[in-house]
């Protein structure tokens, strides 16, 4: 089975493009044990939301971890009238002009107190993640409003959005089909969190979109997360299989983005062995769950 891990970029450049790991469970292991591998075959650069459309939509892959937000908190949508089912919702938040949204976002923050402006999804509070209604330092709210609707137009299944997915049984097919050798290729979406692995590692910076800010330490920090992914010491249950050469790609690049592409695949995977994927028995499906490991 292919698993995706995507560093996603709302407004993606030659300079800093969209970044995809792409992975594949390990052949040599044995899923049935507790020595599950991940293997990363390559990475993918993307330099156009069009041309990450299309390519999600050409690939055959079976599980992908997104690192962008897929949802908003359902006070703020029911305060708005905005509508209820999530995949509706989706189409009408994307639908909508950044001007219109932000003027939304701001009239909300204006009548909350100082310390309590935004309003969170209950698995924003329970990563510490940013809110998906931020919409600067990170803006996170556009990166909902640029991949949400390209996600479903490129035929991706939502589980922790559809009702309709039973994930014991997909489980259930994803290890069967792995242990026969067959190829799960349903294109199961996660979204996921970089920084709930990282967190197990550590709380010191580790990239910098200023490569100025680019020193040893942090140089140091992206080492040690890489070598927590390759002896599963980072809270995630299978460990990392990577080549010298992108293992000197992934500690070099000062941006982090390949690291978080390795981390994102890694959440996407850790999920699909568990067989509740790594949702709350009680999760609202208008607002989705992060997954990333415990936390």
């Amino acid at each position: 089975m292919i698993i995706y891990g995507v560093d996603f970029s709302s407004a993606p450049t030659k300079q800093k493009p969209i970044i995809i790991a792409e992975c594949q469970f390990d052949s040599c292991n044995n899923r049935s044990s507790n020595q599950s591998s991940l293997l990363l075959k390559r990475f993918v650069l993307i330099y156009s939301l069009n041309d990450f459309e299309i390519f999600l939509s050409n690939s055959k892959f079976g599980v992908g971890g997104f690192d962008l937000p897929f949802s908003m908190p359902k006070e703020l949508i029911e305060y708005f009238d905005w509508p209820n089912e999530w995949e509706t919702f989706v189409r009408y938040f994307c639908g909508k002009s950044k001007s219109f949204l932000k003027e939304c976002f701001k009239s909300w923050c204006k009548k909350r107190d100082f310390g309590k402006k935004f309003a969170y999804r209950l698995t924003d509070i329970q990563s510490k993640s940013s809110p998906a209604m931020r919409w600067v330092n990170p803006p996170v709210a556009w990166m909902m409003h640029a991949g949400m609707y390209r996600l479903i137009n490129a035929g991706l299944i939502f589980p922790a959005h559809d009702r309709r997915v039973q994930t014991k049984i997909e489980h259930k097919l994803i290890k069967s089909m792995e242990l026969k050798g067959s190829v799960y290729k349903k294109k199961l979406a996660f979204e996921v969190y970089p920084a709930l692995t990282v967190r197990k590692v550590t709380n010191k910076p580790y990239k910098s979109d200023e490569k100025v800010k680019n020193n040893s330490a942090r140089i140091a920090k992206r080492r040690d997360i890489l070598k927590s992914l390759r002896y599963q010491t980072a809270g995630l249950s299978l460990d990392l299989k990577i080549s010298l050469l992108d293992q000197k790609k992934v500690i070099e690049d000062f941006r982090g983005d390949y690291l978080d592409a390795v981390i994102c695949a890694m959440q996407a995977a850790d999920a699909s062995m568990d067989p509740f994927f790594k949702f709350p028995k009680s999760h609202n499906y208008l607002e989705g769950w992060i997954v990333g490991g415990d936390d």
